[in-house]
């Protein structure tokens, strides 16, 4: 299978295993499970396939959703106390790693006069969260990277409802026409900074974001159906009435 794909093995074992587990697709987990969770976990440790068989979810299901669960996190609004950490946070790793690019090709007095630009890749991609995490101490690595998207993203739109009104129904359109454009069968395989460039430049944290939520409002059964069907329902059903629209 590997050579056939190509990608290592183990990827293509932990990608299969996701896939076609019927119980990898469950939705959100309730209060009962999150509680159900803690008490099998105290009873037996990370034995996550006997959880899983007691829960009806994934082995990675459950091991991911009790790393979320395991430690006292804030839920509710972020507090511009931890904005401000969050930013700082973000603004440590980002400022460490231009210094070590840039350690044997500036001298000393040439850091000590420079302005540092950081590029749009940079802010959205590739940072440590849960080094962040950590740092932030309330908030759990996915917060943290959802809040750092949501910053980017009104930082970077000036504010703009950039989804909001004619402006959304043509980014909608867009989003669509180029999904459907790049013929792929994995949602792994979509360029998510060209459909950034395409809808206006933002972050791709905050395009997946609005995909999902366009194909979860919009495609029937969608748990049911893989990444190519999905294109096509939207492109067959939802691109026309989002046209007709505008």
């Amino acid at each position: 299978l590997a050579e056939g794909i190509p990608r290592p093995w183990r990827l293509i074992y932990y990608r299969a295993r996701k896939m076609f587990d019927p119980n990898n697709y469950k939705g959100r987990y309730t209060k009962e499970e999150k509680e159900k969770l803690k008490k099998y976990h105290a009873l037996h440790g990370n034995d996550w396939k006997k959880i899983s068989e007691m829960m009806s979810r994934s082995n990675l299901s459950v091991a991911m959703k009790y790393s979320e669960i395991k430690s006292t996190i804030n839920y509710g609004p972020w507090s511009k106390e931890e904005t401000q950490k969050l930013m700082h946070a973000v603004e440590e790793v980002i400022r460490r790693r231009i210094e070590m690019e840039d350690a044997n090709s500036l001298s000393s007095s040439e850091k000590s006069h420079r302005e540092i630009s950081v590029d749009c890749e940079k802010l959205c991609q590739k940072l440590p969260w849960t080094e962040i995490e950590a740092k932030v101490g309330t908030r759990y690595w996915r917060q943290c990277k959802q809040k750092w998207t949501t910053i980017l993203t009104k930082k970077m739109t000036k504010g703009q409802q950039l989804y909001r009104g004619t402006k959304g129904l043509q980014a909608k359109i867009s989003l669509i026409k180029r999904l459907y454009e790049m013929k792929v069968d994995d949602a792994n395989e979509v360029n998510w900074e060209e459909l950034s460039k395409v809808i206006g430049g933002l972050p791709r944290a905050y395009v997946q974001a609005k995909f999902y939520r366009l194909k979860v409002s919009s495609v029937p059964f969608w748990q049911k159906k893989t990444f190519s069907e999905i294109i096509d329902y939207l492109f067959q059903e939802k691109l026309p009435e989002l046209e007709e629209k505008l």
